[in-house]
């Protein structure tokens, strides 16, 4: 169906290019040209992601899923059992909460015969359990395209309109029960609008998704009410051109408009206007992701069949193009250390999706003026952190390696490095509201 947004067809892959930028990693699909049109990261460790058939401009119906558990290093996959009828069943999205606990949706090609829905396996993807009080049953309009969960029980799913408004749920129960949207806190759809599969963004309790009209829906709380605003494109999904778009906090956003020459624009009131940014270098004209908090943004693109990625540190303002090399697709990054994008598989050991593992991307904090301290800096057993309500932390090497991660309760911010090696350390500091500071510290 026309709604389905599907990226290009590339069958060749290497192991690493853009300047160390991307390493490859296998997903271990069996099939050639898998590809990932979905990455949901859950922490450092946790990836979970969704895999659609690259081979074809008619693609198959698949339903398999790619999980790891070792920061994106190695991957297991697996399918996804809808059960009876399943044939007729396309999965449009996953949203994981941990190692065992994920979510997907699907919609219905035959939804005489069985209906969309929303799906959740709490076994590490072994087995799946329809969670049924998501309706999406009119026959004639239901297409589920989101799921998204802030937490282990308060989650969104977002369908196309269906009875005249559009077909949003939310759930405080990991979706045991979920309850429909009143149409009064949404606003009307367009003639003919709808939404396209795994199209969103989120910030804090903040969550937007695009449509076909190029409007961006916008809830401040979680799924519950709703503004809408127009964006600078027409269609988000368009045949000749779309476009992505990426916030980086609750007002502060970056939107591409693909074509031959991409057009960039930015918002600082949260999507409800945008301007245009007279930027310079490459920028790549397909997808965009912004590291939270951050000025950094990443886009990739392709020029006469040449893919590339190009970074900008500076919030879009001067883009830098790397080394141009195999087709990135669909862009996902936690953090200024981990982030991927996805690839073709070609064979089962080889290929599928790319890890970040340069250092192009920097450090940067969530609030430039940020009052974390460590100290004693040097530290030689023990650092404490002061100016910030820190809930949590992970310290990372001069190479962006994890070596240490540990969450606080009750006040008590120390941590125990005695067990480090003597050197440059970098600190990633989250407050209870996800807000993140860095600071470097030194350990004797």
């Amino acid at each position: 169906m026309k709604k389905i947004l599907l990226l290009s067809i590339c069958l060749t892959a290497l192991t690493s290019f853009g300047q160390d930028f991307w390493t490859s990693k296998a997903t271990t699909f069996s099939e050639l040209s898998r590809g990932l049109d979905d990455i949901s990261i859950v922490d450092n460790n946790v990836i979970w992601a969704k895999a659609y058939d690259g081979a074809s401009n008619t693609p198959a119906n698949v339903r398999q899923f790619t999980r790891s558990i070792d920061g994106g290093n190695t991957w297991n996959s697996g399918y996804i059992n809808l059960g009876t009828n399943q044939s007729f069943l396309s999965i449009s999205s996953i949203h994981a909460f941990s190692a065992t606990t994920a979510w997907v949706t699907a919609y219905s090609t035959n939804p005489n015969t069985v209906l969309g829905g929303i799906w959740k396996t709490t076994d590490s993807g072994a087995t799946w359990a329809k969670q049924s009080t998501a309706l999406f049953n009119d026959t004639s309009d239901s297409f589920t395209n989101i799921v998204y969960f802030w937490d282990a029980t308060n989650g969104f799913a977002q369908g196309d309109p269906a009875g005249g408004y559009f077909e949003l749920y939310t759930t405080t129960n990991g979706g045991t029960n979920w309850t429909r949207v009143p149409s009064a806190n949404i606003p009307a759809p367009l003639t003919n609008e709808y939404g396209y599969v795994h199209n969103y963004d989120v910030s804090g309790n903040i969550i937007w998704f695009g449509t076909n009209k190029g409007r961006i829906f916008k809830s401040i709380d979680k799924g519950l009410n709703w503004t809408v605003s127009q964006s600078p494109i027409t269609d988000f999904g368009g045949s000749t051109t779309s476009g992505s778009y990426a916030f980086k906090d609750a007002m502060n956003g970056l939107l591409v408009k693909s074509g031959t020459t991409p057009l960039l624009y930015k918002t600082i009131n949260g999507g409800t206007t945008w301007t245009s940014v007279a930027f310079t270098g490459v920028m790549g004209g397909n997808d965009l992701a912004y590291i939270p908090g951050t000025n950094t943004a990443i886009t990739v693109g392709s020029a006469n069949n040449i893919y590339y990625t190009s970074y900008s540190n500076d919030n879009g303002l001067t883009w830098t193009q790397l080394t141009p090399g195999v087709q990135i697709g669909t862009l996902k990054f936690k953090d200024s250390f981990l982030g991927f994008g996805s690839g073709f598989t070609t064979s089962p050991t080889a290929g599928g999706i790319y890890k970040y593992t340069g250092t192009q991307l920097g450090i940067n904090s969530f609030n430039a003026e940020s009052k974390l301290a460590v100290w004693p800096n040097p530290a030689q057993n023990t650092v404490q952190f002061s100016g910030v309500d820190v809930t949590s932390v992970v310290i990372f090497d001069v190479l962006g390696k994890q070596v240490l991660s540990q969450n606080f309760t009750s006040g008590k911010t120390a941590v125990d490095v005695s067990n480090l090696k003597t050197g440059m350390y970098v600190v990633q500091a989250s407050d209870a509201n996800g807000a993140v500071s860095t600071v470097k510290f030194m350990k004797k």
